[in-house]
C-alpha cells in the first residue's frame, strides 16, 4: 500500500521482513554503482536491523568495495570497541563479513563533540550518501531524533538528550542492563539530513513497535512523531512484519 508517498510493504515474519528490505537494499546498491561507479550507504545499527544484515551479508552480485559506509548515531562518551557502541555493532553485523571501501565512523568518545559533530557532518557532505537503512524507534524517533523534533534542523550532525522512553528502549533490546546505564546524550543525524537521502529504506518489526508506525501513518505529520515526516519522502519504503503492522486496522 502507499500512504501519501510512503510505500509500505507488510510481511509475515522477521525474517521475510528482512530478505525483501535486503533485496531492495541490493537493488538500489546495484543501480547506483551502475550509474555512478560507486555508491554511499548509511546503516542504522539496531536489532531490529538483525535479519536484514543477515540477509545483506548473504546478497550475491554487489562489489562491496564500491561501497562506502557512514551511520546515523552513536552514545556520547563511548568507545568504538564497548558493546553498545553502535560502530561495533556495525562492524560485527556487517563491515567484518563484508569488504567496504570505507566505514566512517561517529566518534562518540571525541573530546570535542561539537567538533566532531562538524566533522561527520563535512565527510556527509562529501559523500553524498545516496541510500538509508533506517528504523523507527518505540517513540518514533528517527536515529536519535526523539520528539519533539525539528524537522527543519539547521545541522546535519548534533548533540542530542535521549528522553527516557527511547532509553528505556535501549534496555528493552538488551543493549543495557537497565536504564541508569544508558547514556543521556548521543551524536545523531538530523532529520533533514535523514530527509536528502534519495532512497530509504526503514525496517521495523515487531510488536514494540505497532504504535509508532501506527501513529507515523495514521496521524498527521508532526514534530511530536518525528517518523511521520517518512510520509514525505519521495522514495521510501518502510518494511513491516505482521507484529509492526498489527495496529494499522
Amino acid at each position: 500500500m502507499v500512504v501519501d508517498q510512503l510505500r509500505v510493504e507488510i510481511h509475515a515474519d522477521r525474517a521475510a521482513l528482512g530478505q525483501a528490505a535486503a533485496d531492495a537494499a541490493t537493488g538500489a546498491i546495484l543501480d547506483i554503482v551502475e550509474a555512478q561507479g560507486a555508491a554511499a550507504v548509511v546503516f542504522a545499527a539496531a536489532p531490529s536491523q538483525n535479519e536484514t544484515h543477515a540477509a545483506l551479508r548473504a546478497q550475491p552480485g554487489i562489489d562491496w568495495r564500491r561501497v562506502t559506509a557512514l551511520h546515523l548515531d552513536e552514545y556520547a562518551g563511548m568507545s568504538r570497541d564497548h558493546p553498545a557502541s553502535f560502530r561495533r555493532f556495525l562492524r560485527r553485523s556487517l563491515f567484518d563479513h563484508l569488504p567496504v571501501r570505507e566505514f566512517h565512523e561517529l566518534q562518540g568518545d571525541a573530546t570535542d563533540l561539537d567538533r566532531e559533530c562538524k566533522r561527520y557532518s563535512a565527510l556527509l557532505r562529501e559523500a553524498d550518501p545516496q541510500l538509508c537503512l533506517l528504523g523507527i524507534g518505540e517513540n518514533g524517533h528517527l536515529a536519535f531524533n526523539d520528539p519533539p523534533v525539528d524537522f527543519d534542523d539547521p545541522q546535519d550532525v548534533k548533540v542530542v538528550e535521549l528522553d527516557e522512553v527511547c532509553r528505556n528502549q535501549q534496555v528493552h533490546d538488551g543493549c543495557f542492563p537497565a536504564l541508569p546505564d544508558v547514556p543521556r546524550q548521543a551524536l545523531t543525524m538530523t532529520v533533514p539530513a535523514i530527509m536528502r537521502i534519495p532512497r530509504l529504506i526503514v525496517v521495523v518489526p515487531g510488536l514494540a513497535k505497532a504504535p509508532a508506525v501506527r501513529a507515523a501513518l495514521r496521524g498527521v505529520i508532526a514534530p511530536e512523531c518525528p517518523a511521520s515526516i517518512l510520509l514525505r519522502h519521495a522514495n521510501a519504503t518502510l518494511f513491516l512484519d505482521r507484529d509492526s503492522a498489527s495496529l494499522l486496522g
